[in-house]
């Protein structure tokens, strides 16, 4: 090559020769050519290194690695290409020289340039391909790699785990080998269809067959992807052994299944045993009001009203218990229809006012403007929500007031939130309590029960026949302050034309028992 063209080349250009001894030993090299590059990396100031020994133009050289790549060169006459940061030239620029030795016929033609960000990126893509290894080679579910002819090319050592196998096993072998059977046909159009090249996504269920012949339901989630520069999509499964999972649902469906079974027959007998408890009651209620009617003395007469005390009380209990059931049972129906809910919620307050007097407690409602004149609801069950909460307000105030409130929050297409507020300034709930007040059979505190009496079924029912009726019964409480009880119930406005109070969205009647409206009060009554 023309000297002056291999100065303008980019590259580092020399030729060294062999410095042999007496006996024909290599002991030194001596450099017969470099071009300009070579020469400024080496002496630069305009000099050249032609015509100087290496090893004593640097000592370092003898044990170089550049050295013992040019001394194999002679002995193979074999061309070699490398790597390097090391020499002279290479820390001289700082950087990574890649150098191909080539054979000549006096020695060794050295060609080097540099690749330092070529090697950056080669030793990137090295650490990524290693952590991204270490990551699958570890990862808890099964990972198999594979071409686009289904051949296995890796699998992790969970997939060895579950299978029992060993790599070797399976890497080259087409991925059917996993099933152990010959394929069913949905299986094998899903391989043809993973063999297609393109992209693919699918997450089905496989029985794989382990090394000891163990079959093994498995969930894989398969998907496609290529290669930077490649053409063919590599195909990657992730498979997870769901034999545990299997286990747990069917335990937790057996499970369900008994306390399904364990709950219809509890409602069965708390039912049965209601009603056959309540005709006895009924019997002595009945004796016992006919008995109350009677000339008695004064502690006859005050016997028998502990007697209907009780009876009523006990009654009282058993509903509840049949209604618990009934709710618990998943058997509890509504009937709702149009009702006059202003004379209701004031019927209700009357029944109550009489139990606040003998506390003398003040004892107020307020129906706001907001609350239509008949809304379609289930009359029964909203007496029962709001007598309970009245009667649990009363009974936990010693001094103070007990105030119901009532609004109304318009909805779209006819309907209305009924809001009742019951608020007291009684002995309140502790802030750890207030969760506990709604559940079965559970009281703020067990001395209330010593105290106050009751069962704990009361709000518990009441909350879940709000809930069954599309709201709910919240508590904002105090300890020593109060509480504040709020029955939301959602509601369809019912219109009220000729007499009678209908839904407008349906034929609706009270079955000729609609009550007239009290026009005895006003719309926003405070009594």
């Amino acid at each position: 090559m023309d000297p002056e063209l291999a100065d303008l080349l980019p590259l580092f250009i020399s030729e060294v020769v062999p410095v042999r001894n007496e006996d024909g030993a290599i002991v030194d090299l001596e450099w017969v050519y470099a071009n300009r590059l070579m020469n400024e990396a080496l002496v630069g100031d305009g000099q050249s290194i032609v015509g100087r020994r290496v090893f004593e133009f640097d000592p370092e050289y003898r044990t170089a690695r550049n050295t013992r790549e040019i001394l194999d060169v002679i002995r193979s006459g074999q061309p070699v290409t490398f790597m390097t940061d090391e020499g002279r030239a290479a820390k001289k620029v700082g950087r990574v020289i890649k150098t191909t030795l080539t054979p000549t016929r006096r020695g060794v033609l050295c060609c080097s340039h540099e690749v330092t960000e070529l090697a950056k990126a080669r030793d990137k893509a090295i650490g990524e391909a290693e952590r991204l290894k270490l990551a699958c080679d570890h990862a808890l579910h099964a990972i198999l790699l594979s071409d686009h002819n289904g051949t296995v090319t890796y699998v992790n050592s969970a997939l060895e785990e579950l299978l029992g196998c060993r790599s070797s096993d399976l890497v080259g072998h087409n991925c059917r080998k996993l099933l152990g059977r010959p394929s069913l046909p949905a299986e094998e159009e899903l391989l043809k269809e993973v063999a297609r090249n393109g992209s693919f996504k699918n997450v089905h269920e496989c029985e794989l067959v382990s090394a000891a012949g163990e079959t093994i339901l498995t969930s894989i989630a398969i998907n496609s992807a290529f290669l930077a520069g490649q053409t063919e999509p590599v195909h990657i499964a992730h498979i997870q052994d769901i034999r545990p999972e299997r286990r747990r649902v069917a335990e937790l469906n057996d499970a369900l299944g008994r306390a399904e079974e364990a709950t219809r027959l509890k409602s069965q007998f708390l039912a049965n045993m209601s009603h056959e408890i309540r005709t006895p009651l009924n019997g002595v209620l009945g004796m016992a009001q006919i008995l109350a009617q009677d000339s008695l003395t004064d502690v006859q007469a005050e016997n028998v009203s502990i007697i209907l005390e009780s009876g009523r009380a006990l009654m009282s209990l058993l509903n509840d218990v049949l209604d618990l059931s009934k709710i618990e049972a998943g058997k509890f129906e509504l009937s709702p229809h149009p009702i006059d809910v202003r004379q209701k919620l004031n019927s209700i307050f009357r029944l109550h006012k009489p139990a606040a007097e003998e506390k003398d407690l003040s004892f107020r409602l307020f129906i706001d403007d907001s609350v239509p004149a008949y809304l379609i609801l289930d009359c029964i069950r909203l007496r029962q929500c709001v007598s309970n909460l009245i009667s649990n307000a009363i009974k936990f105030t010693a001094r103070g007031e007990v105030l119901i409130a009532v609004k109304a929050d318009p909805r779209s297409h006819g309907y209305s939130d009924l809001t009742v507020h019951v608020s007291d300034t009684g002995c309140g709930i502790p802030e750890d309590k207030v969760d506990h007040i709604f559940a079965s059979f559970s009281q703020a505190d067990g001395s209330i029960t010593r105290k106050f009496g009751g069962t704990g079924l009361g709000l518990s029912i009441s909350q879940s026949l709000a809930r069954l009726m599309g709201g709910d019964i919240t508590v904002v409480s105090e300890a020593e302050r109060g509480s504040v009880f709020t029955l939301r119930i959602p509601a369809e406005i019912a219109e009220y034309k000729g007499g009678k109070a209908a839904s407008p969205n349906a034929s609706f009647s009270s079955g000729g028992n609609e009550q007239k409206p009290d026009r005895s009060f006003a719309h926003k009554s405070a009594i």
